[in-house]
């Protein structure tokens, strides 16, 4: 037996025709496909709902909405995109961006950036401080035996470096003959092209009557014979660190160059720079002049990094 049916759908508006068969033992209820699934979808999201706001005495609707699920959709996203787009302009515009790890002002990153070195300098210092109290109480417990020839001071920061670099036998005895060598060695054979690219001016035109011999008679410098008075000028530019008077060299003055390069200039009779004053290359800072019988000389002394160096290797006289 066949059943006609009549189904009728009000959402869609809409009707589907259904045919049913019964069977001896199974009954079997066959539907039609739907048709245009996707766009039955965007035509059920596009149904309108209602929605009353009633009066609770009266039963009278005081307020109405009309929504579909498509709309409700679109408010929301709506409402989504103006949440953030506000939050942004809040953020960008007013100090909240400073918390942004990207957008920090330079001048809370250089901030950082010293409270790290700063931080790092202290554990250095820390780490020597506590070295330092363990060769003291080391010192004080008596298990390090003071050398009457070393003072304290120098035992306790050969005990610091000892700490931090062990050097082996061979090492030590290689390091003390060295030092024995050379304690009292402050010749520099270096030349002028190994030591600097500095122009020197000449200090005084005259004759070189007693060249550089520092292992004869400790003459670490020139002498240098004029023949009437002359003004002595600074080799390079620089700053006057001493002068004064001495009883074998007479007025002397020194001056303080570039690259650790420092002139003395002795046996001077007038000193006109005083202690701090800035040179200039070629400027004149004192003269020299006769003493009784003697032709006018100046002793003039070149030292690099606290060795003597001889003045011709790096100054032509004439």
């Amino acid at each position: 037996m066949r059943v006609l049916c009549f189904l009728h759908v009000l959402c869609l508006k809409k009707c589907y025709f259904c045919v049913v068969k019964n069977g001896v033992s199974v009954s079997i209820f066959l539907c039609m496909p739907m048709k245009k699934k996707i766009g039955n979808f965007f035509k059920k999201i596009r149904i309108k709902y209602k929605l009353s706001v009633l009066n609770e005495n009266t039963l009278e609707e005081e307020y109405r909405f009309r929504l579909s699920a498509l709309s409700l959709f679109t408010l929301f996203m709506g409402l989504t995109l103006i949440t953030f787009t506000l939050f942004s302009i809040l953020i960008l515009t007013t100090p909240l961006k400073r918390l942004l790890p990207d957008n920090t002002d330079r001048k809370v990153r250089n901030e950082v950036v010293l409270s790290a070195l700063r931080v790092d300098s202290l554990a250095d210092e820390l780490n020597k401080s506590q070295q330092y109290l363990a060769v003291i109480r080391e010192i004080v417990a008596g298990d390090v035996p003071i050398d009457t020839t070393h003072s304290t001071e120098s035992l306790i920061s050969s005990r610091i470096d000892e700490k931090f670099i062990e050097k082996s036998d061979a090492e030590k005895a290689f390091a003390e003959q060295y030092e024995q060598e050379e304690k009292y060695n402050i010749i520099n054979p270096l030349t002028q092209q190994q030591n600097t690219n500095l122009v020197f001016f000449t200090p005084v035109k005259g004759i070189i009557r007693e060249p550089f011999q520092p292992r004869i008679n400790n003459h670490f410098g020139i002498s240098i014979v004029v023949n009437q008075s002359k003004s002595v000028s600074s080799i390079y530019k620089g700053t006057v660190i001493l002068t004064g008077y001495d009883v074998n060299n007479g007025y002397f003055i020194q001056v303080l160059h570039p690259q650790n390069f420092i002139s003395i200039y002795k046996q001077a009779t007038v000193i006109l720079k005083k202690e701090g004053d800035l040179v200039k290359t070629g400027e004149v800072i004192a003269l020299v002049d006769a003493q009784g019988n003697k032709p006018p000389v100046l002793q003039f002394e070149l030292w690099y990094e606290g060795r003597a160096q001889d003045p011709q290797d790096y100054i032509i006289f004439e």
